[in-house]
Formats: structure tokens, sequence, C-alpha cells
């Protein structure tokens, strides 16, 4: 039993998380929730062996849903002015939780242009992400080496990139994010993310539906259009998608 407190130094994990909540107070997300058919996905799925991760599939959809709706390529970017920023094709970035220097830590892998590639590709561009050493990993090393610098360099980067770069915002943010962290076990209410646009999904429904938690900059697109896109989402993943599982079968 411990009589007196102690200080617990920040560890890298905490320092490059307080980075990004710092960050992501400037943004102005709002979140809501939506739950998608997806039965037909569940059966082509199941005859497509090995399994392709939700993730995979949702990402690929998503981008995929982008073609129609480029705001899902648009980030707010407020230097030198103020304006809207619009990347030529997707970039997904998936948060994975992997441990470092024995505590978990969560980390940020992106994957560009998803669209173009077949939810195979994907996949296995995922399961990398989940457990090759994390020194191999392009991403987590950059992420790593940039929160050993010192504060004010690490806040100038991190500044230039989210809010003075629309292209550097997109490489290296994405221009969404599918988190399958937290709705494994449970639901968030609100988000602090730099991000445009962040998912969560949850395991499907016995009706067949899933549940998927939405979070979206206010200055890039308002509500109804994002009912629109969810609409035009589901479409997506019970047709290409399907299609391309049954053709993976």
């Amino acid at each position: 039993m411990r009589w007196f407190p102690r200080y617990v130094r920040l560890s890298l994990p905490r320092l490059w998380m307080r980075d990004l909540v710092h960050f992501g107070m400037g943004s102005f997300i709002v979140g809501g929730a939506a739950s998608i058919r997806v039965s037909s996905v569940v059966e082509a799925r199941r005859n497509s062996q090995p399994l392709i991760s939700w993730s995979a599939i949702l990402i690929k959809a998503i981008a995929l849903n982008s073609r129609k709706w480029p705001q899902l390529r648009r980030a707010y970017i407020s230097c030198p002015w103020p304006h809207l920023y619009e990347h030529p094709y997707s970039v997904a970035t998936v948060v994975i939780e992997r441990e470092w220097q024995g505590e978990p830590a969560v980390f940020f892998d992106q994957i560009p242009a998803p669209e173009h590639k077949p939810l195979r590709e994907i996949d296995r561009l995922l399961e990398g992400s989940k457990v090759l050493p994390i020194e191999t990993v392009g991403s987590y090393r950059r992420l790593l080496r940039i929160t050993r610098y010192p504060l004010p360099i690490r806040r100038l980067i991190w500044l230039i990139a989210l809010r003075g770069a629309g292209r550097l915002k997109s490489k290296y943010f994405g221009t969404f994010s599918v988190n399958p962290i937290i709705a494994r076990y449970n639901r968030t209410t609100q988000s602090v993310t730099p991000v445009s646009q962040s998912f969560e999904y949850g395991p499907v429904e016995p009706n067949g539906r899933m549940p998927i938690q939405f979070y979206f900059d206010h200055r890039v697109m308002d509500g109804q259009t994002l009912v629109r896109m969810g609409r035009d989402l589901e479409s997506i993943l019970n047709n290409e998608i399907v299609e391309e599982l049954n053709a993976a079968a």
C-alpha cells in the first residue's frame, strides 16, 4: 500500500495523444450515430475465406463513396486564409493499439487510395499494421521521431501539417479515419480529433444491421449531407463490396 502520491512522467504515447487532443480541440467536430444494413455483406464475407476484416470492408466502401461525395476528401485549412482543401484521392487512417515499451499505445497508420486497392490488399496492410515490428512501420517511426522533439518544434510541425497545408494533412492524418478499437467494446459520445471525418463501428446485430458512430467537421459539411452519404454507403456495401467478396470466394 502506498501512503504517498507519486508523479508519473508522460511517456511518448501519452505525449502524442496530448498533442492530438491539443489540436483536436480547435476542430468543430459534431457526432452522430446510425445503423446500416449489412446482412448481404455478412453472407458474402462468410463465403470469402479467409475472412476479410470489417475494417478493410468499411475503409474501401467509404473511399468508394468519396467518388460521389468529395466532402469526404476535404479538410478545413485556416492558413494562410480559411479555405477547404480537396485531396484528389482518399487516404484512410486506421487506429491501431500496439504495445510499446511495456504499455499499450495508440498508433495511426495510413492507407492511400483504398478505392483503387482490392479488399485483400487492404486487409493485408491492416494486418501488417497490427503485427509488424513497430520500427518497420513508417508512420509509427515518424510518430515516435516527432514526439521526441522539444515541445515548441513538435507543435510547429503539427501546426503546419494540420492547419497550413491540406496536402500534408491528408497524407499524414488521412482524409478520414476508421477506429475499430473502441467500438468493439463500447461507444463513445464525443471525439476530439483533427481528422475531418471519423468512423467507428460495432459488431453486426442479429437483425443484420451494423451500428456506426461518426464524427465530422461542421466547417466541411452539414448533417443532412452526411445522412445522404450514409444511404450511398449502405448501397455500396450491399452492391460493389458484395460483388468483390463473391468474386474472391
